[in-house]
């Protein structure tokens, strides 16, 4: 399945960099003005030159440059990375999986949790509250390899694996690439 913009296509992190989105930790954390451009900017595009963002800001470069190094050892500032065209490398078709899971055995539970992060087809997962227990964000190249990695996942799961739920994602309108502090 063709999506709208291979561009669109990128939901691992909020732009080449990865804020902490606990937002009860973030009102904690004092951003001034200052903080929140360099942070928007950075969301925009993580390799801008400081002296860039220290015209836009009205900071000089050291300042910029300090900033982001306190930025970075606060943990405001997790990490760099990359912002992948899934499109580009073969990955054409989305699935939105819900979960409801035996949660009695802790150490199962673990385990699964552990195998989902180190799991490539898993660009999000998330532990959610109702009547599902986790939610999957899951990429593959065709609608086949979603039906194979979902019966190999109800076979190792068993009884564990209670219920599930999925649906063909159409379209990304905003992806946690889109997003930017303002």
């Amino acid at each position: 399945m063709y999506l709208r913009s291979p561009a669109t296509l990128m939901p691992v992190a909020p732009g080449p960099i990865c804020f902490n989105l606990a937002l009860n930790r973030m009102r904690d954390y004092n951003i001034d003005e200052i903080d929140s451009k360099i942070l928007a900017a950075l969301s925009r595009d993580a390799r801008v030159q400081h002296q860039q963002l220290a015209r836009e800001c009205g900071i000089t470069r050291q300042t910029v440059s300090t900033r982001i190094k306190r930025l970075e050892k606060d943990g405001i500032i997790r990490k760099y990375r990359a912002a992948i065209d899934y499109d580009m490398i073969g990955l054409r078709s989305f699935f939105v999986l819900f979960l409801k899971l035996d949660t009695a055995d802790q150490a199962a539970s673990g385990a699964f949790i552990a195998a989902l992060k180190a799991d490539p087809h898993v660009l999000m997962d998330a532990s959610i509250t109702g009547e599902w227990d986790v939610v999957l964000l899951l990429a593959f190249r065709d609608v086949k390899e979603y039906e194979s990695y979902i019966s190999r996942l109800r076979q190792q799961l068993g009884p564990a694996l209670k219920d599930s739920k999925s649906h063909v994602v159409l379209d990304f309108y905003k992806t946690m690439d889109d997003w930017a502090l303002s």
